[in-house]
């Protein structure tokens, strides 16, 4: 792998790449290697290319080679994925940061990150070409489409605000989802902007939209894949954990040397993926998501990194979502290491 890709922009691999459309999934389940430990994995929404590392690490055998069997099961929403990790109707899950700050200050279970697949947030900001909106501040007075009202979107939305120090109510936000055919409601000025996923940025690119964009990471900074199991069952189940990240990091790593094109074909075979069947668009987004993983650096791959954890819990707190007295409750390097 040539190191010069982790000095890659997010914007710099967006521009000339294409995905497609945002489909729905079916309900899945899957399970390698009889006799192993079992670990019931849900996942946040549906199967989606963005859980690249879990994917591969399934059907590339990794979870196999490390005894663990997966059964992943498709989720219908951050919170319920989390809820169902709380109740222990499943031992692992993959959200936002965001979304395990809000969970640990509003209910007693511990839950604990024990490892990073994303060190970037999935939000793009868009708006169009000739009306461009190039940062919060620019925001006063404006109408934002957002995913859901009180959901992930409206909450970095806030997150950028108040960091940028704009007061919340001088920004008027309606509620649109995520689809990248919003941009016709930018056409018509019924929204300023828009905030969609990256692949939602990308099916956008493609089309030849004429619209910009902007990862909203860049004025409020979060990781975007923290892989979350209750603090109670990580230290009833340590050699399980560890395995389980041994087998992501070996995912990961194959995932940034081998061809794209073998990688996603595995990964079709055992999964229904939702998204665009359009290969390059899936090799495109694979890159995106690559370069998402790196981007606190090579040797932070799959690593909780002390300082952005420490910055989120502080975002979070100042845009008055939730508390969280200490940030290092939240997560934990002690897996990650144990499989090194």
């Amino acid at each position: 792998m040539n190191n010069n890709f982790t000095k890659l922009s997010r914007r710099s691999v967006l521009q000339g790449l294409g995905v497609g459309t945002v489909l729905a999934a079916a309900p899945l389940r899957l399970g390698f290697a009889q006799g192993s430990t079992t670990m019931r994995f849900i996942t946040a929404w549906e199967i989606l290319l963005e859980q690249m590392h879990e994917l591969n690490a399934i059907a590339g055998g990794h979870m196999a080679d490390a005894g663990i069997e997966v059964e992943m099961t498709p989720g219908r929403g951050t919170s319920l994925a989390i809820q169902q990790v709380v109740a222990d109707q499943a031992d692992i899950s993959r959200v936002g940061a965001l979304d395990l700050i809000k969970a640990s200050a509003a209910q007693d279970t511990e839950l604990v990150s024990v490892g990073v697949s994303l060190q970037e947030g999935i939000f793009d900001v868009v708006s169009l070409q000739d009306k461009p909106i190039n940062s919060p501040e620019e925001m006063r007075g404006k109408v934002i489409g957002v995913a859901s009202i009180g959901g992930g979107t409206e909450n970095m939305l806030n997150l950028m605000l108040s960091n940028a120090g704009v007061p919340v109510e001088e920004v008027e936000r309606q509620a649109v989802g995520s689809s990248p055919g919003n941009v016709e409601l930018l056409k018509q000025g019924r929204l300023d902007a828009f905030m969609p996923t990256v692949e939602g940025s990308m099916v956008l690119r493609r089309s030849g939209e004429p619209v910009h964009i902007w990862g909203a990471d860049r004025f409020a900074p979060m990781p975007g894949g923290a892989i979350i199991v209750r603090r109670d069952y990580a230290d009833a189940n340590g050699d399980t954990v560890a395995a389980f990240m041994k087998a992501m990091h070996a995912s990961a790593q194959e995932l940034l040397v081998a061809d794209p094109n073998d990688i996603v074909a595995r990964v079709e075979e055992k999964f229904e993926i939702s998204a665009n069947e359009d290969r390059d668009f899936r090799v495109q987004a694979l890159t995106i998501y690559n370069y998402m993983a790196l981007s606190q650096g090579r040797e932070n791959l799959l690593r909780n990194v002390p300082e952005v954890w420490a910055s989120a819990v502080e975002q979070v707190a100042k845009a008055g979502i939730a508390e969280v007295a200490d940030p290092e409750s939240l997560y934990t390097n002690e897996f990650i290491d144990a499989a090194m």
